[in-house]
């Protein structure tokens, strides 16, 4: 038995329900801070965009004040203001508007904003904007709609734009043909005037709640995953070792408790096998007695009747404490050559002449392309090894027990056995043919239960526990027995994975 892996004091008070708990006050927490966050940044946004529009509606009543009385003095307010009369310059045929702005105010923004339907207090209807910035040109192609909004909602959309981006904007606005209105809203336009932004923040923090949340909820998962591994191991290996008492306090009773039920079935195991060996043995003794005793009958048709009897009994009593030993067994699994192991089993039998035959596993060549350093394109046969070998994990006396019964039936039933061996990367497959005249039998399957034999084996001595043992190691290794009848003959397959 493995001693248990330690846990520490903190460990062993943990458990699932409290941790769950605690995951549960800490998301509700983290959530709430997150939420608070992100509406208390979206209401300042929502705000300072709204302060941007009503500036923006602001600005366009100045400026129509001041297209409709050209003298009038420029009213206290918000915005820095102040009317200038840019330079115009001809390039290339074309009179151009030249401003004096700061060299890093580079882009330049310029439309005009028109309305039908609807006089400009001066003019032809036409209002000519130019937007400097420093670091980007600004999108207008949404607030130009003339048919469904009037100017001073187009101003307001232009400086709520404005305001959503961190740029020092600067605006001219077209009061007649000589001059414009240099406006600049630092208390609204500037980066300075934004406000403070939680929405990644609180992002990142439901991100990171999420993350936590599943990496609680995926280790309960691994937990128990490992145990069912651990357990189906053990179950599949049939070597009852202690499973390390790991994880929360949920899982580690768990695992005791699996612990506590494997020792106890491997205890009760222990005593029917050292029953059923005990009563077979104690059985040996009259049997033998039974044996001298029969040579002392003179009738030899009665003589040879009761031999009979004995030897039968015999047999059986055999077959019980081979069975029994198979299930006392506790043979560790080794790395061996499959191949190896029943090449030398067939060649047993072969020495001292009975027919069985070995078929070896079909060889696998790859296609080795040619090298840079090669003149040619030719390929090389390449032989895999470990194909050829077959190496495998598995209990190597259990195995060729149940092979050695396997070939025992295909010999006794059958005119010889042919063994084949197959392999891919993870199982092996062995199979046992015989080319005997058998009768057909409808369950096939049932030849693995205690004491079952075909009607073929009803003139030929046998207890019917071979091929219970065989299907015990099988199973054992986590593969299956199966059978399939031939036209002459009866097939059995061992499929057994690679690495247990």
């Amino acid at each position: 038995m493995n001693e248990p892996t330690p846990q520490s004091g903190t460990s062993k008070n943990l458990s699932a329900t409290s941790i769950s708990f605690v995951m549960m006050v800490f998301a509700f927490v983290a959530g709430l801070a997150a939420a608070i966050l992100w509406e208390s940044s979206n209401s300042a946004w929502r705000a300072h965009l709204d302060r941007g529009f009503n500036a923006g509606v602001a600005l366009y009543g100045l400026v129509s004040e001041l297209r409709a009385n050209p003298d009038g003095v420029l009213p206290e307010t918000d915005f820095q203001v102040s009317v200038v009369r840019p330079m115009q310059e001809m390039r290339n045929g074309v009179e151009q508007t030249l401003f004096n702005v700061s060299n890093r105010l580079i882009y330049e923004t310029s439309f005009s904003l028109r309305q039908s339907g609807q006089g400009l207090p001066v003019g032809s209807g036409r209002m000519g904007i130019r937007i400097f910035s420093s670091d980007v040109r600004y999108a207008i192609a949404e607030v130009q709609n003339p048919q469904s909004k009037g100017l001073a909602y187009q101003f307001g959309e232009i400086s709520r734009g404005i305001a959503q981006i961190c740029s020092d904007a600067t605006m001219f606005i077209e009061l007649d043909e000589t001059r414009w209105l240099k406006a600049q809203a630092p208390g609204v336009w500037a980066c300075t005037a934004r406000p403070a932004d939680y929405r990644l923040l609180a992002l990142l923090l439901g991100t990171l709640v999420i993350g936590i949340l599943f990496s609680v909820a995926n280790g309960f998962s691994l937990m128990l995953d490992r145990l069912a591994r651990q357990i189906s191991k053990a179950a599949r290996s049939g070597l009852i070792e202690e499973i390390p008492e790991r994880g929360v306090a949920e899982v580690r009773r768990l695992t005791a408790a699996v612990n506590e039920f494997f020792k106890n079935e491997h205890e009760r195991l222990e005593q029917r096998a050292l029953l059923m060996s005990g009563i077979s043995h104690d059985l040996g003794t009259p049997a033998t007695r039974l044996k001298l005793r029969t040579a002392l009958i003179e009738d030899d048709g009665l003589r040879e009747k009761l031999d009979r009897d004995i030897d039968q009994m015999t047999d059986m009593i055999d077959g019980v404490l081979s069975y029994t030993r198979h299930e006392m067994d506790q043979e560790r699994p080794k790395k061996i050559s499959l191949r190896s192991l029943v090449e030398a089993l067939v060649d047993d039998y072969q020495d001292v002449g009975e027919p069985v035959q070995f078929v070896a596993p079909e060889l696998v060549n790859l296609d080795r392309p040619g090298s840079v350093f090669s003149q040619t394109s030719e390929t090389t046969k390449l032989l895999l090894q470990d194909h050829q070998r077959v190496l495998c994990r598995c209990k190597p006396n259990a195995l060729r027990r149940a092979l050695t019964n396997l070939i025992d039936n295909a010999i006794k039933y059958g005119e010889k056995a042919e063994v084949h061996l197959l392999a891919t990367s993870d199982q092996v497959t062995i199979k046992v043919i015989d080319h005997g005249s058998h009768v057909s039998f409808d369950m096939p399957e049932r030849l693995v239960e205690p004491f079952v034999r075909g009607e073929n084996a009803k003139l030929t001595k046998g207890t019917g526990l071979g091929l219970t043992i065989t299907n015990s190691v099988v199973r054992g290794h986590g593969g299956e027995l199966e059978f399939e009848p031939l036209a002459d003959g009866l097939c059995v397959t061992m499929t057994l994975p690679r690495w247990i």
